[in-house]
């Protein structure tokens, strides 16, 4: 019999809604005991995932983040460039790149799915030396996300309420772009560079991104007419985003933004606030995935 795979569960008990709660349950019911040999540790503070990640590298196989975008983010990036992988429980509420990875997004799916998962490598990236694995974005992207944050509740009525919310008030930013050292000028309601496709909730905001092509994404979203919202969503909702008139989707391995004047970006679901000029870079296959 072949050794046991040594895996570390690593749980945010607060992230999302909640559904970490019954995990244990969930991992002694569904995970193979004879193929893992598993540990489960719970976060207590901010930054307390990257920590514990850390220390796993080298001592375990797979480090699982449980909980949503924001916490796997804490976690991938102890993970970047070592012979550990990553897995994803998702507990969250858009669980954007669990989607992109086709991982299930319930919690017991998730765990009987890491019975039959296997290794291999997806890219990562940075914005100004911050680790991201499925988005970042400037300008509307990232006000939404930081009114998310402030809205009591999660799930999606919340998150559709902070798009129609955001979109009312916002105007659009003039921004200079360089993409492999080419510059244009937008202005765009956002501007979004992408490693997977979609935030979650299945809203694929670049249909074609993909996490193994060594390329990011740069998505320009120009700020429709009121009456347009509706099908720009369904859209987006539908894979459709790259055929709409109010998307220009570029791409490149190196990303410059200028303009972003509020300095807010959405780093996989959480607000950070960085330098006006963005500088964005990818790393292909430098992370190892366990999907």
């Amino acid at each position: 019999m072949s050794e046991k795979i040594k895996i570390l569960f690593i749980v945010n008990p607060i992230s999302g809604i909640g559904k970490q709660k019954r995990f244990e349950k969930i991992l002694n019911r569904h995970l193979n005991k004879e193929k893992f040999d598993f540990k489960i540790e719970y976060t207590q503070y901010a930054g307390h995932a990257t920590e514990i990640a850390a220390a796993a590298v080298g001592i375990y196989d797979v480090v699982t983040a449980v909980g949503g975008d924001g916490s796997i983010n804490e976690i991938a990036k102890a993970l970047v460039k070592t012979e550990t992988a990553l897995a994803i429980i998702p507990c969250g509420s858009g669980n954007g790149l669990a989607r992109a990875l086709h991982i299930p997004v319930q919690p017991w799916r998730a765990v009987k799915f890491l019975n039959s998962a296997e290794f291999s490598k997806i890219d990562t990236c940075q914005v100004n030396g911050q680790f991201f694995f499925s988005i970042a974005g400037a300008g509307y992207d990232s006000q939404v996300a930081r009114r998310y944050e402030f809205f009591p509740g999660r799930g999606f009525k919340t998150y559709f309420w902070a798009i129609i919310t955001s979109f009312q008030k916002y105007k659009p930013i003039e921004y200079e772009i360089t993409i492999d050292g080419v510059s244009i000028k937008r202005t765009a309601l956002m501007v979004t560079v992408c490693n997977s496709s979609q935030y979650g909730y299945g809203f694929r905001i670049s249909p074609k991104a993909s996490l193994t092509d060594g390329l990011l994404d740069v998505v320009i979203v120009k700020k429709p007419e009121p009456w347009r919202v509706p099908f720009v969503l369904l859209n987006i909702a539908l894979g459709r985003a790259h055929k709409s008139k109010c998307f220009e989707i570029l791409q490149g391995k190196h990303v410059e933004l200028f303009g972003n004047k509020k300095r807010w970006i959405n780093l996989d679901g959480e607000t950070v606030r960085l330098d006006q000029n963005l500088n964005f870079e990818v790393d292909k296959n430098s992370i190892v995935i366990f999907s």
